[in-house]
């Protein structure tokens, strides 16, 4: 009983001793209570740049379930008073809360920036949140959030879920969204999907005729999967990441902004270039049954923007559009990114038959086959990811599938195991001064010094 009652004192004292001294609280508010900590370190390099874009703290807190009998709205006023977030920033604080069990996300905002993002903008926001949290990539939605909430001003039109998630349902009837499926699943679900008022939007028999037409569908705020002037991989790269009519807006208005553009054909190929100095990727084209196609998903893999710049990156130096890019003296086109360390591969000859043939690659374990085909047809980072990860541990010393994953983990803000990758690269390839610049440029960029997170 003595000892039980000495513990009991110790524990008072304890307590009482972090009531009056709290432990430091660090300089930015970063809690992943969640399994999933690939995203954790480009998360926490997002915060920083949010507060340096607006000045205003910016919390992120992931849940993995709500307090029982705890609302999330109390559960994040107690957070918001509790870390006192924005008291070292004039008052100017948001907390973004998510709850991975219920799908809820809360956002609470200082009075400092209540007529900046009112309650309307914030309920939105969250309602967004039950869709794009459930996505392949919902670090998307994470990303796009710090921004929005972070400009001078936010109009509260436009950020809605994409209207057609509503009626989209996939094998077994639930949501579009919902991780998991393969792609036989998503082409069906398109398929599903209504295509009322969306005849305007045909494919085109020139590159130029379907490229005003894709950008009249962008004008519009379309984000529909089943638009038809898609190719087949573009439609089910938008249900794996749908985009809202806020994004497709966005992204008109920068092309608005950097037109006319610059349009070549190459074979069955074309590339619709726009003036540089405009945060934008060039609009990639492709000549199937006699008509021209958008093909969404090699605009972001030939492609590259990085995140605090404004002019996209050749990726490869065998792209049939480079002598383009050199005859308009666009400002990147001799910086390639990969330049002569991994090749593109060709454009798959028959579209309709994707999936078979992704099926068949992977029951003969040609994982960097079938990766390849994820990556560059579809964009759909996850199972690219996962593809080509089976082919390392097939061969870890194929050099060309250690960049392709070095590629996939930076698309995805999985930027542990990106520098991972760099790190082995770095190690093999050790008179290659650009390898070795940019593991010493990345490794100095997310190494967060002590008392920050």
């Amino acid at each position: 009983k003595l000892v039980m009652a000495a513990l009991l004192a110790l524990a008072a004292a304890v307590c009482l001793h972090l009531w009056h001294n709290p432990p430091p609280r660090p300089h930015y508010i970063y809690v992943n209570q969640t399994a999933d900590h690939a995203h954790d370190t480009a998360q926490k390099l997002s915060l920083k740049l949010a507060e340096r874009r607006s000045g205003a703290e910016n919390a992120l807190v992931f849940l993995a379930r709500l307090p029982p009998g705890e609302a999330i709205e109390q559960t994040a006023t107690r957070l918001f008073e509790s870390l006192a977030i924005g008291r070292r920033t004039g008052g100017k604080g948001i907390l973004i809360l998510y709850s991975a069990a219920e799908n809820r996300l809360k956002i609470e905002v200082s009075y400092a920036l209540e007529g900046s993002l009112p309650d309307a903008v914030c309920r939105r926001l969250e309602e967004a949140a039950r869709t794009f949290m459930l996505s392949e990539q919902p670090q998307d939605f994470v990303s796009e959030l710090l921004i929005t909430l972070n400009r001078a001003q936010v109009d509260a039109a436009g950020f809605e879920a994409p209207a057609w998630t509503a009626g989209a349902h996939l094998a077994g009837g639930a949501g579009v969204t919902t991780k998991g499926y393969e792609l036989g699943d998503y082409a069906a679900a398109v398929s599903r999907l209504p295509a009322d008022g969306l005849a305007a939007y045909a494919p085109g028999a020139t590159p130029e005729a379907t490229l005003a037409a894709y950008l009249k569908s962008l004008e519009n705020g379309l984000g529909e999967p089943q638009l038809p002037l898609l190719t087949p991989g573009s439609r089910v790269f938008r249900l794996v990441t749908p985009r809202n009519r806020a994004q497709q807006r966005r992204v008109f208005d920068y092309y608005a902004k950097a037109s006319p553009p610059a349009l070549r054909a190459v074979g069955d190929l074309a590339l619709a270039v726009f003036k540089p100095g405009v945060p934008n990727l060039p609009v990639v084209l492709r000549r199937l049954d006699g008509r021209w196609y958008v093909d969404e998903p090699k605009a972001w893999t030939w492609f590259h923007r990085f995140e605090d710049g404004d002019d996209f990156f050749p990726k490869f130096d065998d792209l049939p559009f480079l002598p383009f890019l050199r005859e308009l003296k666009h400002p990147t086109a001799e910086r390639v990114v990969f330049d002569r360390r991994v090749p593109t591969p060709p454009p798959f000859p028959a579209p309709e038959r994707l999936a078979a043939e992704i099926a068949a690659r992977e029951r003969a374990h040609q994982f960097r086959a079938a990766g390849e085909l994820y990556l560059f047809e579809l964009d759909w980072l996850t199972k690219a990811r996962a593809a080509f990860e089976a082919a390392r541990a097939q061969d870890p010393d194929d050099l060309a599938v250690r960049w392709r994953l070095f590629d996939a983990y930076v698309n995805l803000s999985e930027d542990d195991n990106a520098l991972a990758e760099l790190r082995f690269l770095a190690k093999k390839l050790p008179r290659d001064a650009v390898v070795q610049e940019w593991n010493r440029f990345y490794a100095k960029a997310f190494a967060f010094a002590p008392g920050e997170f």
